[in-house]
């Protein structure tokens, strides 16, 4: 069991740099007090990808600090081992795994790091990261089981029983938060809390086990489900830090 003074956690970033730069310096960090857990999800979508990509390639093994894996991580990882592998041959097939990240907010990740004039340096430094990063973790803080993971769990199995997919892309608990019978807090980024009718700010739900993350990084006041920000929360305190919209 662990002691901390703040036990942090962020929801997705997709490449919102300005907002996440925000909310990183509201919560002003200390590595000798705090842990800080990060829910994946750091590309796509937003339009200033490379700056995080430097920014988490440079924190990556620092002291109390947890990167996660999210589906856009894997996404990218899958899209461009394919395209290693097949030597470009039927890369950009409608059933290729780089198209299929293109759609989902791969495009502009892309061409912010071909303008770089780095590309393929990033794009290999990018892979070597995602390799290492976990799907999950467990951090107990004052006899308090909390898990953390991006999309999903089966909060009836151990967490070295769960199924990648269900870590990575399910929306089950979010959707569904009465499934969770279990005594662990379940910390979860992925689906966006407006799209399930809330504002947009971190949600605990049953009873405090459940809490998601995700407040719509990306979104912008002329999108349907309104503006959206990246939040942070200390779970043993409940205080959020938010960025600017």
């Amino acid at each position: 069991m662990d002691k901390y003074e703040r036990l942090l956690v962020i929801g997705d970033i997709h490449g919102k740099w300005e907002r996440f730069k925000s909310v990183y310096d509201k919560v002003g960090f200390n590595p000798e007090k705090d842990l800080i857990v990060f829910l994946g999800d750091y590309l796509d979508r937003g339009d200033t990808p490379v700056p995080v990509m430097e920014w988490v390639m440079e924190h990556y093994g620092q002291k109390n600090l947890v990167f996660l894996r999210g589906n856009h991580e894997q996404m990218f990882y899958d899209a461009f081992l394919e395209v290693q592998s097949s030597d470009g041959h039927n890369a950009f097939s409608l059933n290729s795994s780089l198209a299929k990240w293109l759609v989902n907010g791969g495009q502009i990740t892309y061409e912010e790091i071909r303008k770089t004039g780095r590309k393929d340096t990033l794009i290999s430094n990018w892979l070597r990261l995602v390799a290492k990063l976990p799907l999950c973790t467990e951090v107990v803080v004052n006899d308090q089981v909390y898990w953390f993971m991006h999309a999903n769990c089966n909060p009836d199995l151990p967490l070295a029983e769960q199924d990648d997919v269900d870590l990575l892309w399910r929306r089950t608990l979010a959707e569904r938060p009465e499934l969770h019978h279990g005594e662990q807090i379940v910390v979860l980024g992925h689906t966006p809390v407006q799209a399930l009718g809330y504002e947009a700010k971190p949600q605990w739900l049953q009873n405090g086990r459940l809490v998601l993350m995700d407040t719509g990084s990306y979104l912008d006041s002329s999108n349907p489900l309104g503006a959206g920000r990246i939040s942070c929360v200390d779970l043993l305190s409940g205080e959020i830090y938010q960025s600017a919209v």
